[in-house]
């Protein structure tokens, strides 16, 4: 999988900044199924970070894939980066990301390439300060 991740900062409801954060890949899980569960497969791939506040954050980036048993295909994805100081928004809730995007696909039958973008979580959009969020361009290949 590869994966290239940037960070979009908004302010007033205007795009101000598009930092391209990093180009990673790495191997991913592939496995048989029916795919409903493809994103709690998922494998982490290093060497994502962004500067944020004087730190050096890392950037989570994940992804799995499915093939099942009646010809399709599941890709899972996702981006994530959490500061140190992030608090929960609920008492049952994880710590709040500043940015984090997903996405689940199904195709039909068994690609030798799957491309697709990640979609941002408008929780974290709508909590983040300043505004700001992660997009992806995901690319599994066999």
């Amino acid at each position: 999988m590869t994966a290239t991740v940037q960070l979009i900062e908004a302010s007033n409801g205007t795009v101000t900044k598009i930092s391209k954060l990093c180009e990673v890949s790495g191997k991913i899980p592939v496995y048989a199924d029916e795919g409903n569960a493809a994103s709690v497969h998922a494998r982490d791939i290093a060497g994502c970070s962004m500067m944020w506040k004087g730190e050096n954050l890392p950037v989570q980036v994940q992804g799995a894939k499915a093939m099942t048993t009646s010809g399709g295909t599941y890709a899972a994805a996702s981006v994530t980066v959490v500061p140190p100081d992030a608090v929960p928004l609920c008492s049952i809730c994880g710590p709040q990301p500043l940015a984090d995007s997903r996405a689940h696909i199904r195709v039909s039958g068994a690609p030798k390439t799957v491309m697709f973008s990640l979609v941002s979580n408008h929780v974290s959009l709508l909590n983040a300060k300043p505004t700001v969020w992660l997009e992806a361009e995901v690319r599994i290949d066999d």
